[in-house]
C-alpha cells in the first residue's frame, strides 16, 4: 500500500528501514525538541516493524519525499479503544532542514484520507506538547479541534509536560470538504 501526496508519500515500513528508524529515534541531531518518542533499543524498533504488520492495532509508515525518495520522517496510527472505534495518529519529521516544508501537514492529510476511507472509525485523535505550536498548526490545518489539556501527560527531556488532545470526527472531516470517501 502506498499513499501518495503532492510532496510526500507514505509507505509501510520495510525490513531495510528498521536501521534508519532506529537512528531517527536515537540520534540527538534528529530527535525533535518536542518529540515524545524516548530512546528506543534495537529490539523495540524491530518490534515496531513486526507490530506494523497488524494494521488493526499499530502501523508505522515511512514518510518519503516524492522527488528524491529520501526518508523525511515517520507517521503512525494505533488503536486507542477498539470498542469505541478510536484511533490515534502521530508523526515525526526527522530534522530541522526537513521541517516547515508541509511534509507533516500532508502526512496527516494522507493518514486521515486512508483511515476514514478504510476503517469504521468515528474519531481520530492526536496529542501534542502544549509548547509544540508547529504540530498544533499541522493538526488544525487538517480539521482537528483542540479538546482539552492533559496535565503532566508527556515525559520529555527529564520532566513531565502538559499536552493538548486534538480530534477530528468522521462527520467533521467529511462535512469540511476534506474527505471524499463515504461514511
Amino acid at each position: 500500500m502506498l499513499l501518495k501526496g503532492d510532496k510526500i508519500r507514505l509507505r509501510p515500513i520495510e525490513p531495510e528501514d528498521v536501521r534508519e528508524v532506529y537512528r531517527m529515534v536515537n540520534d540527538p541531531e534528529i530527535f525533535g525538541e518536542f518529540d515524545v518518542f524516548q530512546l528506543a533499543s534495537w529490539g523495540e524498533v524491530e518490534k515496531w516493524f513486526k507490530e506494523s504488520v497488524r494494521p488493526d492495532e499499530f502501523t508505522v509508515f515511512i514518510v518519503e519525499e516524492n522527488r528524491t525518495k529520501a526518508i523525511v520522517g515517520i507517521a503512525v496510527y494505533y488503536t486507542v479503544h477498539p470498542v469505541m472505534q478510536n484511533l490515534e495518529i502521530g508523526f515525526q519529521i526527522r530534522s530541522e532542514s526537513e521541517r516547515n516544508k508541509g511534509y507533516g501537514t500532508e502526512a496527516v492529510k494522507l493518514l486521515l484520507e486512508y483511515l476514514f476511507s478504510t476503517r469504521d472509525v468515528k474519531r481520530i485523535q492526536a496529542t501534542t506538547d502544549v509548547e509544540n505550536k508547529a504540530a498544533q498548526r499541522v493538526l488544525e490545518k487538517n480539521g482537528f479541534k483542540r479538546e482539552g489539556r492533559l496535565r503532566k501527560a508527556l515525559f520529555r527531556r527529564g520532566e513531565f509536560h502538559d499536552a493538548y488532545i486534538y480530534s477530528v470526527l468522521r462527520e467533521e472531516w467529511l462535512g469540511g470538504g476534506m474527505g471524499t470517501g463515504s461514511s
